[in-house]
């Protein structure tokens, strides 16, 4: 878990005042290596803030127009289905959670059948 702004801007302060990176980690409690990180981002980047983390891309991502399709051509169509579709037109094997996660993080009707978005 990432820490506070409030502690992030302490660890730069106490090393800006002279105080060493690991004595300032030390007195706030927190690792050495995270105070390093913490003061080298504000040197270079001039900030303290969390990094947001990058968005992880899905193997199914290329598939969505295949899907889309199928959806539309087929309105009732199971998470089974739609896998048994992908392996043997795309070659693609993809458990049904996977499946599942990823048409509700891309906006289709999520529960045990779909109907297709219009």
């Amino acid at each position: 878990m990432a820490l506070p702004k409030k502690l992030r801007l302490r660890i730069v302060k106490l090393v800006s005042s002279g105080v060493s990176r690991r004595e300032a980690a030390r007195q706030l409690g927190v690792s050495a290596s995270s105070a390093i990180r913490i003061v080298k981002q504000a040197k270079t980047l001039g900030h303290v803030d969390v990094k947001k983390p990058k968005k992880r891309k899905s193997k199914l991502d290329p598939y969505r127009v295949d899907i889309s399709g199928w959806l539309s051509q087929w309105p009732i169509l199971k998470y089974s289905d739609l896998c048994l579709l992908l392996a043997l037109e795309r070659g693609l094997q993809v458990p049904s959670s996977t499946l599942y996660d990823w048409l509700r993080k891309n906006g289709f009707p999520s529960g045990g059948f779909f109907v297709a978005p219009k």
